[in-house]
């Protein structure tokens, strides 16, 4: 007898949001305006990363919680 467990999809947002790659820095003298916007942009990456990474931390403990053997 073969059991099958269809567990629940993961947030939907989380690949996506993990894949999302640092700014892109160019390819010449940098103004300071450039560098600021550019750590900006890294700043806001990093902090939307971490909400990703909790998301899916959540919903590995939750499938855990209701989905493994005791």
């Amino acid at each position: 007898m073969s059991i099958r467990v269809t567990l629940p999809a993961p947030p939907a947002d989380v690949a996506t949001c993990l894949k999302r790659s640092f700014p892109e820095i160019p390819d010449r003298s940098l103004t300071t305006g450039d560098v600021v916007r550019i750590v900006g942009r890294a700043k806001v990456l990093d902090r939307a990363k971490t909400a990703c990474g909790e998301r899916a931390l959540a919903w590995i403990e939750a499938v855990r919680r209701d989905f493994a053997k005791p």
